[in-house]
């Protein structure tokens, strides 16, 4: 017999009996020689064994019996909640907590650093263009107004720039439709980015501060490539965490608006991973040699933007650069992807 107390499930009173198994059957009295009750095992409903707390057997009247949870013979229920005796027992030994605790941080740990990118990166390829475009015009409306003015630029200087781009950006394969547009930025100065829609944004101080044609692409490449592997909206995904990346999997989509809200904050505060900086560096380089422009063009944009701002060298102020980090790696990288190109046109250095 194992101590219990009884509840009958029409009121709150609480009955100390005591319970014992009689082959198939449960029986419970409130002492020695008192009126006894009795029901199928088969009929009883026993709680999850969960260490520290008391087991709940529901009868099949709504009342209950409640036992200590280590006075519970085990005999009793041999067939039930296997699982949570396992648990129990392993509760039961600080070794293997401990274990279990290491398990779940370095599996949320996984999770965020390889599980939710992969995730978010699959998601990211199979996202309808629509939804991609709706992202951009949300985000570029946000902006308007606020950060983006109305361009200063000439007619004849966007109109120059408007055919370059066009001409380079026709000449790459596999990308989506892309546009370029001007603004006048004071808030965060010299700046290019690319949207989510194909909007290539292009602020007027970096307008002016790049050298040459030749740079002014190479910045435009260097978006591109952003565009081309859908980066915006791979990192947005990333930091927007399991909340989207699930309510998309379970093909919520219209909970992308949230993620459009994200965007414009995203790009004056964040930047892009250091792997989509690289893939965007490549991307441009690449692109560059392709139609005949040396990739030191890159490197001549990121030093104009330096000789532009001499007192804000190194300071996140220059959010190009701190978007953007212009990184000794970065430039090594330019040079080494200009010899190629030298070396493959025979082309002699005049810098």
């Amino acid at each position: 017999m194992v101590p219990a107390v009884y509840y009958n499930g029409r009121s709150s009173h609480a009955t100390r009996v005591l319970a014992w198994r009689d082959e198939a059957l449960l029986r419970w009295r409130v002492a020695e020689g008192a009126d006894e009750w009795k029901v199928p095992l088969t009929e009883v409903e026993p709680s999850a064994r969960v260490a520290g707390l008391a087991f709940m057997l529901r009868l099949p009247d709504g009342a209950h019996l409640q036992v200590e949870h280590d006075l519970l013979p085990a005999d009793w229920f041999p067939r039930h909640h296997r699982i949570e005796r396992v648990v129990d027992w392993l509760e039961r030994r600080w070794m293997a907590a401990l274990a279990s605790v290491v398990v779940v941080v370095v599996s949320l740990l996984a999770l965020f650093e390889f599980g939710l990118p992969w995730a978010a990166d699959r998601i990211a390829t199979h996202m309808p263009r629509a939804v991609e475009t709706s992202m951009g015009r949300q985000s570029l409306k946000a902006l308007q107004g606020s950060l983006l003015k109305p361009t200063t630029l000439s007619a004849e200087r966007r109109v120059h720039l408007q055919d370059i781009f066009r001409r380079f950006a026709s000449h790459l394969p596999n990308l989506p439709q892309v546009q370029l547009a001007f603004y006048d930025a004071p808030a965060i100065g010299a700046n290019a980015f690319a949207l989510p829609d194909g909007t290539v944004v292009f602020t007027d101080a970096l307008a002016g501060a790049v050298p040459d044609d030749d740079a002014f692409i190479a910045v435009v490449a260097h978006e591109l490539g952003h565009q081309a592997g859908h980066h915006m909206l791979r990192q947005v995904l990333r930091s927007s965490g399991v909340f989207i990346v699930a309510s998309v999997l379970m093909g919520d989509v219209t909970s992308m608006g949230g993620v459009a809200a994200g965007v414009p904050a995203f790009l004056i505060d964040s930047h892009y991973s250091r792997t989509f900086e690289e893939s965007a560096d490549a991307f441009a380089f690449e692109s560059l040699a392709r139609q005949g422009i040396d990739p030191a063009a890159f490197v001549h944009a990121m030093q104009a933007l330096e000789r532009t701002h001499p007192e804000l060298k190194g300071e996140k102020d220059l959010r190009y650069m701190s978007s953007h980090p212009l990184t000794e790696d970065r430039i090594a990288r330019a040079n080494a992807a200009s010899q190629r190109f030298r070396a493959t046109h025979k082309v002699t250095s005049s810098h």
